[in-house]
């Protein structure tokens, strides 16, 4: 009698375990990239006329971040020129006339600030990135030949110097002149909050926490997942910078189903973590929006308190608001 050997096929992989698989190797990327060097060490390829630009650069934007507030202070002034004199036309022209030259003033002094601002800081980024590609090259060539095979593939020499580069730009261009005006945005808001109105600016200062450490927390886990996400992209375009030159060799090794399922990968884990950005985007944004506006609500709702009790006029309560909240935003 012949016996029927039943051979049983190996269990398949689930898909929850390819999921954690994933998952880990995502928070392991995540982990690399959390170790990033001081903040110094942005700018060390900076020379004399850099620092000088710079600083050009960081006058420029506080004169820029001080005229929103400033603004909203003469706002407030000319609202009150007018519910001060509804009855009087003649002594609301004079009041709005007090007002109007000081709007001039700020106008003029915006114009060349700006200039400053962006001309100076995007100049000494581009002289500061210019050494550093150097300096990247340099680095590159000085490894040893063993290098080159397991760690610096063509991609991440490619990537490291348009992508990343790219980004180190954009940090020192646009945004420590944007951080220093918005910055200056800020204090000036809360010095002008706390001279129309020391009771409005003390509540939004119990306030304003709160949308600072929401807004921080939500920049900290997306720059983490950006960042993640480029690792990824960079082994990507390592392999099929590796794959395509070498494509007969590759048919000859029967090789195009592995490199074809380590591009899957790759995007597989690219798409991971746009799900959780996308979720983030979306929880952060609300959030945001549900604290500003409950913020508003209770600052206005105090403020007409205030009015009510003749402590305040409702032009000075309207540029406290308007300066310490847009200035936390």
């Amino acid at each position: 009698m012949r016996r029927t050997v039943h051979i049983s096929s190996p269990p398949q992989e689930p898909m929850q375990m390819k999921e954690e698989m994933k998952r880990e190797e995502v928070e392991e990327k995540k982990e690399i990239v959390a170790k990033a060097l001081p903040f110094y060490k942005l700018l060390s390829y900076a020379d004399a006329l850099d620092w000088s630009l710079m600083a050009l650069g960081t006058l420029g934007s506080i004169v820029h971040g001080m005229a929103q507030p400033i603004g909203y202070l003469l706002l407030g002034k000319a609202l009150n020129a007018f519910g001060d004199n509804l009855n009087d036309t003649d002594a609301m022209v004079k009041a709005i006339k007090k007002v109007v030259p000081f709007v001039w003033y700020m106008a003029f002094a915006t114009f060349p600030a700006g200039i400053l601002e962006v001309e100076c800081w995007m100049y000494a980024s581009e002289r500061q990135l210019a050494r550093l590609r150097l300096a990247f090259l340099r680095a590159v060539l000085s490894q040893e030949i063993g290098a080159f095979d397991p760690d610096l593939t063509s991609g991440k020499i490619i990537d490291g110097i348009s992508n990343h580069m790219s980004i180190i730009q954009d940090a020192i261009g646009e945004k420590l002149g944007h951080f220093l005006s918005s910055f200056a945005t800020f204090l000036s808001g809360i010095l002008i909050a706390a001279i129309c109105c020391w009771e409005v600016a003390l509540l939004a200062l119990l306030v304003v926490p709160l949308i600072l450490a929401i807004g921080a927390t939500y920049t900290t886990k997306m720059n983490t997942i950006t960042a993640a996400k480029m690792l990824f992209q960079s082994e990507a375009t390592c392999m099929v910078e590796q794959t395509i030159p070498q494509i007969k060799t590759v048919y000859a090794f029967v090789g195009e189903s592995f490199a074809i399922k380590s591009f899957s990968e790759c995007m597989d884990k690219q798409f991971l973590l746009s799900k959780g950005e996308a979720l983030l985007k979306g929880v952060g944004t609300g959030m945001f929006q549900t604290v500003s506006f409950c913020s508003w609500a209770l600052i206005v709702w105090v403020g007409a308190i205030v009015v009510t009790a003749k402590r305040a006029s409702g032009g000075d309560i309207i540029a406290a608001v308007m300066s310490i909240l847009f200035g936390a935003m």
